[in-house]
């Protein structure tokens, strides 16, 4: 099962060592070219997260620095009617 597909095996492993370097180097350069197309679209992806993180942080701090999480939570307690006090102050 020794099949050369039509390639010159050297007889020195030296060179065959360099041989295989070069093989590799040219494939490595391929796989490069062929992924610059998406490094446009990784880098804006980037940038789209870190605006939206950047927006959480700003409104986060928004939230806790001018008291609004004290106004949401006045809105939200139960106030109590007047008519419950009454009705419930009677046996």
């Amino acid at each position: 099962m020794n099949s050369n597909d039509g390639k010159h095996e050297p007889a020195d492993p030296e060179n065959a060592v360099r041989m295989l370097e070069r093989e590799l180097m040219g494939q490595r350069a391929a796989r490069q070219r062929a992924g610059t197309p998406y490094r446009g679209l990784r880098a804006a992806s980037f940038v789209f997260l870190f605006a939206v993180i950047l927006g959480a942080v700003l409104a986060f701090y928004y939230v806790f620095s001018s008291g609004g999480l004290d106004e949401v939570r006045a809105r939200n307690s139960p106030q109590p009617s007047p008519s419950a006090k009454a009705i419930s102050r009677t046996p």
